[in-house]
């Protein structure tokens, strides 16, 4: 509370400031003098302290104020409280709920920020959707509608209903910007709804366990200005009679999922804005018809994902992706669907951008021998994959057991590039999964190595 303590000083200096200087200004009817009756509270105070020159102030000890009239914390302006709260994490529900409770004021100037990133559980979900939307139809609109720019629907799957849905994303729709929706209760109408939120740059739908349409989530999410993320329902469904498909406009990063069938892969017509690019869980695309839309966004992808569960694909299917997508910084691909031809030389091109290589793998018996850290160490010696500065590799792939001294040097050659340009944060990473916010360094089990030798 440091700087809370320098603010209400400086503030209560320049109050006793202005205070003591009116006490020495004469009324306008008397002469005016250079010094002040003798009796004056603030003559007493200059002769204690002094002759003081007309350039000069009083010092800080002898301005201090006395104790009893310091401000209260309480009632700091509403400007500074803001100040204060923009210091809170958004997304720090809590801490925000207790700063509602000191006061009025700072319950009106925090109700904004609380409300921007609810926390929505199974045990507050039927309250939250009643506060935003209360039931009737002759009812004022919440006030608190408009200050939604989140809803995470996530953990709910048998608290809702379609309808309850659709209601809270229309009261939402004014200010809306990312929505991920519930595993259960998403029908039509809550699409439908979705088609209404006209600020909504993040479209999650990757929970969803119904069937979906991709014509009908087409016709409702195509005309969305701000759409930037989308991804797929796992349960979407094309019957192939559509060759055409329009994509919001501004839409940078796609995620493809569900039954979407090659002909979809084929005909439709990549957006200009795409950068990232995510294939899982497509049981029934080929990897001729993946090729095919790598082809057509080759010259614009920066990061591409390829990850299980795509039964169609060969073992080998995407040794060429470093020469189908030229530009590719970030690549995260299952060693399923690779080999160690990757990293060769007709397959690597001498000063390809790749900077993040992420080896991910399903556990199938036998995956795990197909690319080991020198794969990828005689393509970074060569200069072929000059600028990788990260490998980050599945612990379903064994190197901790099975290679031990090729990821020891491989990560040391990585962090020796690195140095050489000034860069940090090189090396080789051990995860467990792609869900864990926690990444196990490498070097974290490696030290000491040499010594075991």
């Amino acid at each position: 509370m440091y700087w809370y303590e320098v603010l209400m000083y400086e503030m209560s200096r320049k109050k006793l400031l202005s205070q003591t200087r009116l006490s020495l200004n004469p009324p306008l009817d008397q002469p005016q003098s250079s010094n002040p009756p003798a009796d004056h509270p603030a003559a007493m105070r200059i002769f204690e302290l002094g002759t003081l020159n007309s350039q000069e102030e009083l010092s800080i000890l002898d301005t201090t104020p006395p104790a009893s009239t310091k401000p209260s914390f309480l009632s700091l302006p509403s400007e500074v409280i803001c100040l204060i709260l923009d210091f809170i994490p958004p997304r720090a529900q809590k801490r925000l709920a207790r700063v509602c409770l000191i006061s009025r004021q700072w319950y009106i100037a925090a109700i904004p920020y609380l409300y921007r990133y609810p926390i929505i559980t199974p045990a507050n979900y039927t309250k939250f959707v009643t506060t935003i939307s209360p039931s009737g139809i002759h009812v004022k609109p919440s006030r608190f509608a408009g200050l939604v720019k989140r809803i995470d629907l996530s953990c709910i799957v048998h608290e809702s209903r379609p309808s309850l849905l659709a209601r809270l994303l229309r009261r939402a729709q004014g200010s809306l910007e990312e929505f991920v929706a519930p595993q259960t209760a998403f029908g039509y109408i809550a699409l439908v709804a979705i088609g209404h939120c006209q600020q909504l740059r993040l479209l999650d739908l990757s929970l969803v366990s119904q069937s979906i349409e991709l014509e009908t989530l087409f016709r409702h999410i195509q005309d969305l200005p701000h759409l930037v993320t989308l991804y797929f329902p796992p349960s979407s469904v094309s019957d192939g009679s559509k060759l055409a498909f329009y994509w919001p406009p501004r839409l940078k990063y796609i995620s493809l999922a569900g039954g979407i069938e090659n002909s979809f892969l084929t005909n439709t017509c990549v957006p200009s804005t795409l950068h990232e690019l995510q294939i899982a869980h497509c049981p029934f695309v080929k990897d001729s018809s993946i090729k095919h839309l790598l082809n057509k966004a080759s010259h614009q992808l920066t990061v591409l994902s390829i990850n299980y569960y795509i039964p169609c694909l060969g073992f080998n299917a995407f040794d060429k992706v470093l020469i189908i997508c030229p530009h590719l910084e970030k690549l995260t691909i299952a060693v399923d669907y690779v080999s160690a031809h990757l990293f060769e030389e007709e397959n690597s091109p001498a000063g390809h951008p790749l900077r993040w290589l992420n080896l991910d793998s399903s556990g199938n018996p036998g995956v795990e021998k197909k690319i080991t850290p020198d794969d990828i160490f005689i393509a970074v010696a060569e200069e072929r994959l000059s600028e990788l500065r990260v490998v980050r590799a599945r612990k379903k792939l064994g190197w901790e057991e099975n290679s031990k001294r090729m990821v020891v040097d491989l990560n040391e050659l990585l962090e020796t590039r690195a140095e050489e340009k000034g860069e940090t944060g090189a090396g080789v990473w051990i995860f467990e999964n792609d869900y864990s916010s926690q990444c196990e360094a490498f070097k974290g089990w490696w030290n000491g190595f040499g010594e075991e030798e």
